[in-house]
């Protein structure tokens, strides 16, 4: 069962998620992603070495990180593509070595704030 507090702040989280893309405010983002109270929790011990990866991303100067789609991807928010190399060396170690998991694709992108268009 899921307590009404965690529902009250993974809505906050939300918010703050949809704010912090809208604006383009990589702190705030990796901040909301940060905050789920709800799926994370329950998803992250089902990937291996996750926990490590996340610390690892934080560590190496992300603005936050979490699991994206079922799992095991993860995706971290950085400030520039400097970061986001290193961001991206930490936590491809992190899942070989703690995880013990191949890893087949890892990437540096920037955040698109347009979204969909018509082409």
């Amino acid at each position: 069962e899921i307590s009404m507090q965690s529902h009250i702040e993974n809505t906050g989280a939300a918010g703050s998620l949809l704010l912090g893309i809208v604006q383009g405010d990589l702190e705030c983002l990796g901040h909301s992603l940060n905050s789920d109270t709800i799926v994370e929790p329950a998803r992250a011990p089902l990937i291996p070495g996750f926990s490590a990866v996340k610390a690892a991303a934080i560590e190496a100067g992300a603005f936050g990180c979490t699991i994206s789609g079922a799992g095991p991807t993860s995706v971290a928010v950085v400030p520039n593509p400097q970061a986001g190399a290193k961001v991206k060396d930490a936590m491809v170690r992190a899942f070989t070595h703690q995880g013990k998991l191949d890893i087949q694709y890892a990437d540096v992108v920037k955040l698109c704030t347009q979204g969909a268009r018509k082409a």
